[in-house]
């Protein structure tokens, strides 16, 4: 197999026609995340974003979207990136060590990769979880009802909000920019209060997103949605579609709203509107949420790991893994335990 590697700016029509097309041949890329307009808004925002081109003969079969850094490889888009892998149909072959050679990476870094692309290594399983609506919104929230679920409580919620706090009005695709904003400045002001990493705090995931949300193309597009009471922005939440998938990426909502659950009564409007613009799946992407619980009926399988293979960066790796491991470990290490926690921070 030939592999050969460009910037995202050089996939020419052709080369994003077969793109789409790879991707619609196998339902497992549906995801608005393996789509080439994804990649070229990461390549927008980070300068080492790549694609490998992998061809048998001369035929275009994949694509490996990436970002590296001295070797060391991640999803194209990072963190941000909720599915990654090889863009290629049903049945195509490749060989990992191979292709990250062609890659001229040491190792690739995934969390989020699709379970039928496993590479020969130890891996992690986990999922994502979503709302099969191919039947229809109705049929889908029947099901729902009928297993007994919290969902039943919504409509109540709903009535009392717009009693209490003015007529309700949503929209599936809007495009005011306060209201993008807001989502931004929510969202990372909920993951410094929840103790977690605050992925908005560089610009480069600040421009990705922009990128995505200015993006309105046929087969992938971001979606700006919103809840209001009256005239207050009650919930919010910004993802990016294909035809087949709307993916859930990020939902605020208002904290002096909390008791009305403006969050789920956001996501029950997008599941409807999303079944009747024809989307077949919901995917809410990673996690246990409690929420994700109440709606999801389907799931994406999912592998967390690293495939690498033989280089002086991959045993670098491995030595500064194991020496982690005893500093947290071994009682030898532990007064050096709080001063290099200290650098930790200040390097981060």
């Amino acid at each position: 197999m030939k592999i050969s590697v460009i910037r995202a700016h050089e996939l020419g029509p052709p080369e994003r026609a077969r793109w789409r097309a790879l991707q619609k041949a196998n339902p497992s890329l549906a995801s608005p995340c393996f789509s080439w307009q994804f990649t070229q808004a990461a390549a927008a925002a980070r300068p080492d974003v790549r694609v490998a081109v992998l061809e048998d003969g001369h035929k275009v079969v994949g694509f490996f979207p990436f970002q590296h850094r001295m070797g060391a490889g991640q999803p194209a888009g990072g963190r941000l990136s909720d599915h990654h892998g090889v863009v290629a149909a049903p049945g195509t072959r490749w060989d990992w060590a191979e292709l990250l050679k062609g890659c001229r990476l040491s190792f690739w870094q995934f969390d989020h990769l699709a379970a039928w692309q496993r590479p020969p290594v130890p891996v992690t399983c986990a999922s994502s979880p979503g709302l099969d609506l191919s039947r229809g919104y109705p049929a889908w929230l029947q099901a729902k009802l009928d297993q007994g679920s919290s969902l039943a409580t919504l409509p109540r919620k709903l009535r009392k909000l717009e009693r209490e706090a003015g007529p309700l009005r949503f929209e599936l695709r809007g495009g005011d920019t306060a209201a993008f904003d807001e989502v931004i400045r929510l969202k990372s002001e909920q993951c410094r209060r929840t103790g977690q990493l605050d992925f908005f705090a560089w610009e480069w995931t600040r421009t990705l997103v922009r990128r995505v949300r200015d993006t309105d193309d046929a087969d992938f597009g971001g979606c700006l949605s919103t809840l209001h009471a009256g005239d207050t922005l009650v919930a919010a939440h910004f993802g990016m579609h294909t035809p087949e998938v709307l993916h859930w990426w990020f939902p605020v909502y208002s904290q002096a709203h909390a008791p009305y659950s403006p969050g789920s009564l956001l996501l029950l409007e997008v599941a409807r509107a999303a079944a009747a613009q024809g989307h077949a799946l919901l995917d809410l992407g990673k996690g246990d949420e409690r929420y994700k619980r109440s709606f999801a009926d389907c799931s994406w399988p999912l592998l967390e790991g690293i495939v690498s293979r033989p280089t002086p960066l991959t045993l670098a790796r491995q030595l500064k893994k194991r020496v982690g491991a005893w500093v947290r470990t071994s009682p030898l290490a532990a007064p050096a335990r709080p001063l290099l926690r200290h650098l930790r921070r200040a390097s981060s």
